[in-house]
């Protein structure tokens, strides 16, 4: 039984030990401080990640832009066509970066008809704006490329219909007359020509807005369909982002969150540094003050200790020699309070000044630590001599 109430006592006297603690204002202080640091890190790691994906979305370009473009016949000696390098046709992001190197390409979808194969070589010439052209029918393209509109890039390149022996297209009409019968669409020809390999723009110039393509083949080649790409080469850091994403995702929020834990942090202590300075300037008085409240006595009081009383205390002293006797402290008549000090008491037989004064004040007395017995005793002896003396034989 003695072994189960020490280990209740034991486990009681944890549970409350743990209970002050967790209690305690240092716990609470640190738990609040917990709390808002979490949270301010989770709401800091948000804004990371969106102003990485911000980042990754105005930094890194389309790899790959497909921009249709819509051949305008019977305006000029050749068919040409306008089309915007801005939306809808290409992501906001899409547009043409500076310092970007860039792969451009015609695609022509041509079907197989004896004009078409009978043209022979013919021409692409391909311009790049800007600003942005404003499509109107019956543009001349001479007239577009002298009014003013600033031309970044001009090329022109060769193109031909693939040249088919008659004997093999023949043979090859005959053997899948079923499936051009059935697909007629597939007597088609694409060809791509590429019109710019690594193109770039210098940092903070102009950046091409619109581009006029022109067949210079007359009126009568015959076109399904026309497209221009453009196709991103990334390098260096465009190139790591796009091809390690999860990679470069995780470092840059993780990057761009550190720098924001770290602004925090600074400000955080200057914010405690401000407010400690203001609450240590108005509570100095708390922790030294003057004793008694007033100035001028000398005499500081650290936070936490305790006052002695101002009651007179007796000690007892070696033998054959008077107790000792702490004063209490007195106010003079300019109001000034005086300081204590240790008096002898007047020897054992001598005269006192007042003795209703001798006897008031024996019951005011408090002694030392464990000697108030011995000093109560003297003081009564030493006050009964004195009455003694003064009465007459």
């Amino acid at each position: 039984m003695d072994v189960v109430q020490t280990c209740a006592a034991r486990a009681e006297s944890l549970g409350r030990s743990t209970l002050r603690a967790l209690t305690s204002k240092t716990a609470q202080r640190t738990l609040l401080n917990t709390v808002l640091i979490t949270v301010a890190s989770v709401v800091l790691y948000g804004f990371a990640v969106l102003g990485y994906l911000l980042f990754y979305h105005n930094y890194l370009p389309d790899q790959v832009t497909t921009v249709p473009v819509h051949l305008q016949y019977g305006y000029g000696t050749h068919p040409y066509g306008i089309a915007s390098l801005h939306p809808p046709y290409t992501s906001s992001s899409g547009r043409m970066k500076d310092l970007q190197a860039y792969d451009i390409s015609v695609s022509l979808t041509l079907p197989r008809s004896p004009p078409n194969l009978e043209r022979g070589n013919f021409m692409l010439a391909l311009h790049l704006l800007y600003p942005t052209i404003p499509q109107r029918p019956g543009m001349d393209v001479q007239k577009i490329l002298s009014e003013g509109w600033d031309v970044l890039y001009t090329s022109t390149r060769p193109a031909i219909m693939p040249y088919t022996d008659p004997m093999v297209s023949t043979a090859s009409r005959v053997l899948f007359l079923g499936y051009h019968i059935l697909f007629p669409h597939s007597e088609t020809e694409t060809l791509v020509v590429p019109m710019a390999e690594r193109l770039t723009f210098p940092r903070g110039g102009k950046l091409p807005g619109s581009l006029v393509l022109e067949v210079q083949a007359g009126q009568n080649l015959q076109v399904y369909k026309t497209e221009v790409t453009l196709t991103a080469q990334l390098s260096g850091l465009r190139w790591v982002m796009y091809n390690h994403w999860l990679a470069s995702f995780m470092v840059f929020t993780g990057a761009f969150w550190g720098l924001e834990v770290v602004f925090m942090a600074a400000a955080w202590g200057a914010l405690m540094l401000v407010l400690g300075g203001v609450g240590g300037g108005e509570g100095s008085g708390d922790k030294v003050g003057i004793k008694g409240g007033e100035k001028g006595t000398g005499r500081r009081i650290i936070k936490g200790e305790e006052e002695m009383s101002d009651t007179e205390r007796t000690f007892p002293s070696t033998s054959k020699q008077p107790p000792l006797r702490y004063e209490g402290r007195v106010k003079t008549e300019e109001g000034v309070e005086g300081t204590t000090a240790l008096a002898e008491v007047p020897a054992v037989g001598a005269e006192a000044d007042d003795e209703d004064d001798e006897i008031a004040t024996e019951g005011f007395r408090d002694s030392g630590i464990g000697t108030s017995g011995y000093s109560d005793h003297l003081s009564r002896e030493g006050a009964r001599r004195r009455l003694s003396g003064r009465r007459p034989s």
